[in-house]
């Protein structure tokens, strides 16, 4: 799968459950803006996971042991 399919099929339909549309959208959108810096697949959905896992917002909600958990789960899908 791609970076982008992962990240729209499986990233931001648990943001927007979890955080609503406003909050869900706005975390998709900045870890889009990141992942156009990575030149390869993973490198792209590193650097999206990354700032969406980094985000305090993010771990204020899931604690950080929950987000590191979704984050191994969602670098897992590109493997």
């Amino acid at each position: 799968m791609e970076a982008k399919t992962i990240k729209e099929t499986v990233i931001k339909p648990k943001l927007i459950e979890i955080f609503g549309n406003t909050i869900g959208n706005s975390l998709v959108t900045k870890a889009t803006l990141a992942g156009m810096r990575g030149n390869s697949e993973q490198e792209k959905l590193e650097l999206m996971v990354e700032v969406i896992c980094s985000n305090p917002i993010v771990i204020g909600m899931w604690g950080a042991a929950q987000t590191e958990k979704l984050k191994r789960e969602w670098l897992q899908y590109l493997v």
